[in-house]
């Protein structure tokens, strides 16, 4: 997001991040709304930049490191888990596992769609990024609840270019399709 590369120095990061954001702030983009006019969420730039910048503080070297999980689709998930009866009603999943675990699985799922934007497991929160072919970049914001028979996955999806957002379902889809088919 942050457009930063392997490598970049702390200051180099900052650079990029201050630039982003004179760009995308609101009470500046206004202005140049027909200049600009896919304009990025603040907040998450700022939540990049504080994971880059954390990632460069506890970096032996000081600079970013190869950070963990790059993003790429695959073909097939991986085969560590059984699968799990997962369906979707509207804009909620319900998965028939306790929260830890669903939680667990949701995350490794999530991870096969985008890249992860941010995680609290005690909240039970969990916010992917997609980018929709032809369309625009999303950020999915899932929100796990339990009950007594299983997980209620509740999640809202949000464009955060300036294009409008489109529609959850093959998301929630995708993400279903995945839970249910880790064998």
């Amino acid at each position: 997001m942050l457009g930063v590369a392997v490598g970049d120095s702390e200051k180099e990061v900052k650079d990029v991040f201050r630039a982003l954001m004179r760009l995308h702030h609101p009470d500046l983009a206004a202005s140049r709304a027909s200049v600009a006019p896919k304009v990025i969420d603040p907040s998450l730039l700022t939540e990049a930049y504080s994971v880059v910048l954390e990632s460069i503080q506890t970096s032996p070297d000081g600079l970013v490191p190869v950070l963990g999980h790059q993003p790429t689709p695959l073909l097939s998930p991986p085969s560590a888990y059984p699968p799990l009866v997962a369906e979707h009603d509207g804009d909620t999943i319900w998965i028939e596992a306790p929260p830890d675990e669903a939680y667990q699985r949701l995350l490794d799922s999530a991870a096969t769609l985008g890249g992860i934007g941010h995680v609290d497991r005690n909240l039970g929160l969990l916010e992917v990024i997609v980018r929709f072919e032809g369309g625009p970049s999303c950020s999915v914001l899932m929100t796990l609840q339990g009950r007594a028979h299983g997980t209620d996955v509740f999640c809202e999806m949000e464009s955060i270019e300036a294009d409008p957002t489109p529609s959850i379902r093959p998301v929630l889809e995708s993400l279903v399709e995945q839970l249910a088919s880790r064998t």
